[in-house]
């Protein structure tokens, strides 16, 4: 089956939000220690919207493969019998160094509210105190955990998607992998400019290596932290960190791949998104042309950001 492919103009606000930045000073995400990147992340939830009503918000506790998993629920305000609530699976981007359950709390409140499904958001373990491949664990446990124990959290286990943003883009990849190799009949992944191939050399490495907030130095902090000492090529090329090095993509679940236009990993989102098309897996690729990495959490600032939610809203209910 063909990928499809949309293109949404973004709001020209984008740019005036760098000149922004850029006037003020702010300091690269390398020269911080991973704890204050962390509080800076939050700090950043300033420029999201006013969380929107949903009917209520459960934190609960999963095993996990390393002790406990932490998990937020989100209900939506739609009420469900029989089986129970479709429910999408999330996983916050980072880096795999920071953000959390709260810097994606609005994130997952939106999601809620617009696709109306259960969002089960996934507090995975981060680097440098828990290194490569932990994060992927965790992230294939909660898969294991909701196939299941769906009754506990009243969701309906023919009714299971995952997504994520940015490093959570990633695990939400492999996680789909992953629920398709045992079995889970996934009915969506959507997956927000993703980080999908960590060996490949791609022309918007090079095109936005100085394009805020994933300047080059940046990403480099990030997998030096992911890695550690151990890091190569070997390493990165693995699925779990690399999920476009897979053998097959045949009979993943369908996919809503988005990408910035000013984003260092446009390109290998795109040709994620390609693979997938090409091994016949129902696709729809969206570019956001004009904005940055991350600018989902930026919708007080960046109307696209609803947008686009909007439509991965729409995606996911049609299919799920």
């Amino acid at each position: 089956m063909a990928t499809s492919t949309a293109r949404l103009q973004a709001d020209p606000a984008s740019r005036e939000l760098l000149e922004k930045i850029a006037a003020a000073g702010v300091p690269s995400m390398h020269t911080l220690t991973p704890e204050q990147a962390r509080l800076g992340m939050l700090a950043g939830v300033v420029n999201d919207i006013d969380p929107p009503p949903i009917t209520r918000i459960e934190n609960r506790v999963i095993p996990g493969p390393a002790g406990d998993l932490g998990i937020r629920c989100y209900y939506p305000q739609q009420t469900s019998t029989g089986s129970g609530l479709p429910t999408l699976l999330y996983f916050h981007g980072g880096g795999f160094v920071i953000g959390d359950l709260d810097s994606h709390d609005i994130l997952c409140r939106q999601l809620c509210e617009l696709s109306d499904v259960l969002v089960v958001s996934v507090d995975y373990r981060l680097a440098p105190e828990h290194r490569y491949p932990a994060a992927a664990q965790d992230a294939l446990s909660s898969v294991d955990w909701i196939k299941d124990h769906c009754q506990e959290i009243g969701a309906d286990p023919a009714r299971i998607a995952v997504g994520g943003d940015s490093a959570g883009g990633s695990l939400a990849a492999v996680a789909a992998q992953h629920a398709r190799d045992i079995g889970l009949n996934l009915k969506a992944q959507l997956l927000f400019y993703p980080v999908v191939d960590l060996v490949g050399d791609y022309p918007s490495h090079a095109e936005h290596e100085n394009t805020y907030p994933l300047f080059k130095p940046v990403l480099a902090w990030f997998w030096s932290h992911y890695f550690g000492p151990n890091d190569s090529a070997q390493l990165r090329g693995q699925t779990w960190a690399s999920p476009i090095q897979v053998e097959s993509f045949e009979n993943l679940a369908p996919a809503f791949v988005l990408t910035a236009g000013m984003d260092p990993l446009r390109d290998e989102g795109a040709a994620y998104a390609a693979q997938l098309g090409e091994a016949g897996v129902e696709t729809l690729y969206l570019c956001v042309m004009g904005t940055l990495h991350g600018f989902l959490r930026l919708g007080r600032v960046l109307p696209s950001a609803r947008d686009t939610l909007v439509a991965a809203a729409h995606f996911l209910r049609q299919r799920i």
